[in-house]
């Protein structure tokens, strides 16, 4: 079965094609193979999923205060907000009253405000919506494609970067499906810049 594009790239085929001006299909598969590769390390870089997902019962480990930070940004909605009660072998999830909780910023940070947070392990669970639409189909569109342009610029920028690296080198494309790119190697200032500004930061609780 023939590798398919990720239902998550940053970009298309046909994007980097027209950046490379080649109007032929004969490269389709090992740009295909570097877009997917670049989408995977954008991701791995911010941790991150750029693209709009549910998540559902995600647990965190609140350390005090009164703050949640999701693993993903921007939340767009928030179906529940649970706290754990019972034994740990036995636990029954309730729901937070409404007015106890509270999404800021409009979902752009990830963060909830929760009242009455507890210390401990595995306490919370959140279930919610976050991340960019993308449909490049009608991009240019912000009700149905708000993936930033700087994010698909720099997954395209190291794509055509990597792809007339290996043209010059004399390099074939066997090695573009094992992912053995090292794709930090191929960074500037700019795409660090890029990168930085869209990291989150683990969660480790």
């Amino acid at each position: 079965m023939a590798e398919a594009i990720l239902a998550y790239a940053l970009t298309t085929v046909a994007r980097v094609k027209t950046r490379l001006t080649i109007t032929v299909n004969n490269h389709d598969t090992p740009l295909l193979y570097l877009i997917n590769s670049v989408t995977d390390f954008i991701e791995g870089e911010c941790n991150r999923r750029f693209k709009e997902t549910t998540y559902t019962n995600e647990v965190y480990s609140p350390q005090g205060g009164r703050f949640i930070i999701l693993k993903q940004s921007p939340v767009s909605s928030v179906s529940s907000v649970q706290y754990r009660a019972g034994l740990k072998s036995n636990p029954t999830w309730t729901d937070f009253n409404t007015d106890d909780w509270e999404l800021m910023e409009d979902g752009q940070s990830g963060m909830i405000e929760a009242y009455g947070l507890l210390h401990g392990t595995n306490l919370f669970r959140v279930t919610y919506v976050a991340g960019y639409k993308i449909n490049f189909t009608n991009y240019g569109d912000n009700n149905t494609h708000t993936l930033p342009a700087d994010v698909t610029d720099l997954c395209e920028r190291l794509v055509v970067r990597w792809f007339k690296r290996r043209e010059s080198g004399g390099k074939q494309s066997e090695g573009l499906q094992g992912g053995s790119i090292n794709w930090k190697d191929e960074l500037d200032s700019e795409d660090k810049a890029t990168l930085a500004r869209y990291k989150r930061i683990p969660n480790f609780v």
